[in-house]
């Protein structure tokens, strides 16, 4: 990731004892542009926040559809 330096969207449940909040941030270190979301959740942010999850990553493929599909097509 350092070295091709994808779009990335990071969605994070700001009160997870498991995974605390500044792991998020930590993205910020290897990729400036990650795109960062703390989510008032915990743990299983997927499951008390999925249509804030959902509506997050359908607008981040918007935005980045073609980059992606460069990417993934450059894997091949």
């Amino acid at each position: 990731m350092r070295e091709h330096k994808p779009p990335i969207l990071v969605v994070w449940g700001r009160n997870d004892p498991s995974f605390i909040a500044p792991g998020a941030e930590a993205f910020k270190r290897d990729l400036p542009d990650a795109e960062i979301h703390l989510l008032d959740a915990g743990h299983f942010a997927l499951d008390e926040k999925n249509d804030d999850i959902a509506s997050l990553v359908l607008a981040f493929l918007a935005e980045h559809s073609s980059t992606c599909r460069v990417a993934t097509l450059a894997r091949l």
